[in-house]
């Protein structure tokens, strides 16, 4: 187990702090007493089958009784597991008295771990209407409800989507909504949920921009957009893959800048030493100086700016200084350990952009892979909405051994992609994966994709 996942045990543990109701199935209730989750399992697939109506209502409480659990309750892959096996049996279950049941939990099941699986459950059956169960949840007031809905919504394809998610957008622009939230539970949830409601704005943001193909940062342009272009829109066609210019300003290499509070994880391995070929314009920048004195330090140059650490240095400090002081951020640097600038995010006022450049500009490339450890770091901030993990090779606590990847690497990619599941299923932070040449892209591809963000290669 890494570090920062003992971090993490306990968030999960404390993050909806849900009252726990005695499940009326027998069996159910002695498994969730005794917090077996092999025994749970084993009981949801049973109930689905032979009672399907008490499935509908029990599975979805017992996920809420989950969550609420202290952390030593569960281990963390363990709710995960129990999570998915809830989901996976309500979705298959045929009954239309039950699917009715398991409606009627989207709306008003009185706890939002509860809705949230019901919402997933229907989503997953290709019988059901996702999109209307989707469009009704937006409603909901509980953030970590209305990112699923929003995340599905945005993967529909549907233009008629758009209206209630531009409404969405709009009521949690709203400062009231988002204090309401956060008002809500005890244990500590207060505040879990104010950093929720904080991530469901980017979800929204994200769905609409799926939808339309256009990067807006309020409900108002998107509005605006929506009625000059909505005959013209076509979700279907939409290629998010092309690179465009940031609407926001800010971007590395090229990939915008939408988070707001922001972990940068940047690689500083040895490799990271490593230089990329010079691009066309540099070359025939050298071309047209051929025959002056001085090329030869020209291409030195040139060929140092390539240089994948120095690269990346100077594109994060780039962004560094044109951070707005709404913004939160902090920077963690990794190679054979890992390297936090700050503790927690802090304000991207004046002193700390200054601060965080200078601690970019001062790390050096050298040492091994450890992606696990830091990834565990960021996401170890509950503030955290987003990542960004730039890097050019795979994880690995061993290095090269010889050719190929490290012996260790393959195990490590699955572990992670694994673990950073387990901790952000319910929590939606978004990873954003950049790449060098010789970044393992199947894998960063997959992080993003299953953690809400996208993969861009370096080029």
């Amino acid at each position: 187990m890494t570090r920062s996942l003992l971090f993490l045990l306990f968030f999960a543990g404390v993050a909806f702090a849900v009252p726990a109701a005695e499940a009326a199935d027998p069996e159910l209730s002695s498994a969730l007493s005794s917090h077996d989750s092999k025994a749970i399992m084993s009981r949801f697939k049973t109930l689905a089958e032979d009672d399907p109506e008490t499935a509908a209502r029990e599975i979805p409480a017992a996920i809420a009784r989950i969550e609420g659990a202290d952390a030593e309750e569960y281990h963390v892959q363990d709710r995960y597991q129990v999570f998915k096996r809830a989901i996976s049996v309500l979705s298959r279950m045929k009954s239309q008295k039950a699917n009715e049941v398991l409606r009627k939990q989207v709306k008003s099941a009185k706890e939002w771990p509860a809705r949230v699986v019901a919402l997933h459950s229907g989503l997953q059956n290709a019988s059901l209407d996702g999109v209307n169960w989707s469009l009704e949840a937006l409603a909901d007031q509980a953030p970590e409800v209305v990112q699923i809905a929003a995340r599905a919504l945005g993967f529909s394809k549907q233009a008629l989507a758009i209206p209630g998610l531009i409404d969405a957008m709009k009521k949690w622009e709203k400062s009231d909504t988002r204090e309401k939230a956060g008002r809500k539970g005890k244990k500590g949830r207060s505040t879990i949920a104010a950093d929720a409601a904080g991530r469901v704005w980017l979800s929204l943001r994200d769905a609409l921009e799926r939808l339309t193909g256009e990067s807006l940062h309020s409900a108002v342009g998107y509005e605006t957009y929506y009625r000059a272009h909505r005959d013209k829109i076509d979700p279907a066609n939409v290629d998010l893959s092309k690179r465009k210019e940031s609407t926001t300003g800010l971007g590395l290499f090229g990939l915008e800048l939408t988070g707001k509070n922001i972990a940068f994880v940047l690689d500083v391995s040895g490799s990271m030493m490593s230089t990329d070929p010079l691009t066309p314009a540099q070359i025939a920048k050298l071309r047209r100086s051929t025959g002056v004195a001085g090329d030869h330090s020209l291409e030195e140059a040139m060929m140092e700016d390539r240089r994948r650490i120095i690269r990346a240095k100077k594109e994060l400090g780039k962004v560094i200084d044109g951070l707005s002081e709404d913004r939160n951020f902090n920077v963690i640097a990794f190679s054979t350990d890992v390297t936090s600038w700050q503790k927690i995010l802090v304000s991207a006022d004046k002193k700390k952009r200054k601060d965080g450049k200078a601690f970019v500009e001062a790390l050096e490339a050298d040492g091994i892979t450890v992606t696990d450890w830091a990834l565990s770091e960021a996401l170890a901030d509950p503030k955290i909405d987003t990542i960004y993990l730039i890097t050019d090779g795979a994880p690995t606590h061993v290095g090269l051994t010889g050719s190929g990847l490290p012996p260790d690497a393959k195990s490590l990619m699955d572990q992670i992609l694994k673990e950073t599941q387990a901790v952000n299923h319910l929590r939606g932070v978004r990873i954003f994966t950049l790449g060098f040449e010789g970044a393992e892209e199947g894998f960063l591809e997959k992080l993003s994709e299953q953690n809400g963000g996208k993969y861009l290669r370096i080029e």
